[in-house]
């Protein structure tokens, strides 16, 4: 989960991004109750097919060398993921929300950074290998999004429904 180059490619690989699973990780330390039954939607729904293409998909990837780092999107969905990639890395990340493949479409920057929607990736691809990333989740059947880039100022930008790169057009 490291990325080596401030401009390097950021892909959201997997299932789409929806509500289920939001606050999850606290919600699984919680005591069941009939209160605890109005947060279901904090529960994810897994799909083991798309895991097991996710996992061929991954290997082919680390293989064949296109990816810097890769990080799945668990607890915190891609608020940690994204966090974690750019502090161990030393580097920033830029992410444009409004790239991301979502289930539904009123979802807002928070719901998004925070879902825990299951059989997802962040993907750091090698700059220049763009082409062989996207032919390998093809290949898989797999949904990829580029969503941002690694940046050299250390920050976490998080952009929603800005139009600010052309590559990202």
């Amino acid at each position: 989960a490291i990325a080596k180059s401030a401009g390097a490619p950021v892909y959201a690989i997997g299932s789409s991004t929806g509500r289920d699973g939001i606050h999850g990780a606290t919600f699984a330390s919680e005591e069941l109750s009939e209160a605890s039954e109005e947060k279901r939607s904090s529960v994810q729904v897994g799909d083991p097919f798309t895991e097991k293409l996710l996992l061929e998909a991954t290997l082919e990837l680390i293989k064949e060398d296109v990816i810097e780092g890769i990080q799945d999107m668990g607890a915190a969905g891609l608020t940690s993921s994204s966090s974690e990639i750019s502090a161990k890395s030393k580097l920033g990340i830029e992410l444009h929300l409004d790239k991301l493949h979502l289930r539904e479409e009123s979802m807002i920057p928070y719901e998004i950074m925070l879902s825990e929607s299951q059989e997802r990736m962040l993907a750091i691809c090698q700059p220049g290998k763009e082409e062989m990333f996207e032919r390998i989740c093809n290949k898989w059947d797999l949904d990829y999004r580029k969503i941002g880039r690694m940046t050299a100022n250390k920050n976490l930008q998080v952009y929603f429904n800005i139009y600010f790169f052309s590559q990202f057009a």
